[in-house]
């Protein structure tokens, strides 16, 4: 997946974690296109992974004036990016005109139009209601 394209997705994205991912690919194509000197409008995501972190050790207090060390877990995560080759993008941008394709016949396919103008609108007491006065038909 391309680097813009999925930070425009994790934007849109109402998840908790969205926020560290976005930040994780954000700081990657930073350093990419800094330190490599990559293009980044041409960057894909070649991996992302979650490994092990650190163990934070926190005071876990008990009755009776007692305490212990609780260990908590943390993970890494890792993004590693690419640039992308011409035959690459050329089969991404096929497969865009394709599935743009497919999705329009199967929406052409789903609802056709005059079914849903002559369909009449139903009431309460399963009787077709008239859209304009909002008088039942007898």
């Amino acid at each position: 997946m391309l680097v813009k394209d999925a930070l425009l997705q994790l934007q849109l994205t109402v998840k908790r974690a969205a926020k560290t991912v976005y930040q994780v690919i954000h700081s990657a194509r930073a350093n990419a296109s800094h330190n490599h000197g990559l293009d980044s409008d041409r960057l894909i995501i070649a991996e992302a992974y979650v490994g092990k972190g650190f163990y934070k050790k926190r005071i876990s207090i008990h009755g009776k004036c007692r305490h212990g060390i609780m260990h908590r877990p943390e993970c890494r995560l890792t993004v590693v990016v690419r640039e992308i080759t011409p035959e690459e993008e050329a089969k991404i941008a096929r497969l865009k005109v394709h599935n743009f394709k497919k999705l329009s016949k199967r929406e052409r396919r789903l609802v056709p139009h005059k079914l849903i103008e002559t369909t009449p609108v139903w009431g309460r007491k399963n009787k077709p209601t008239s859209q304009n006065s909002g008088a039942a038909v007898a």
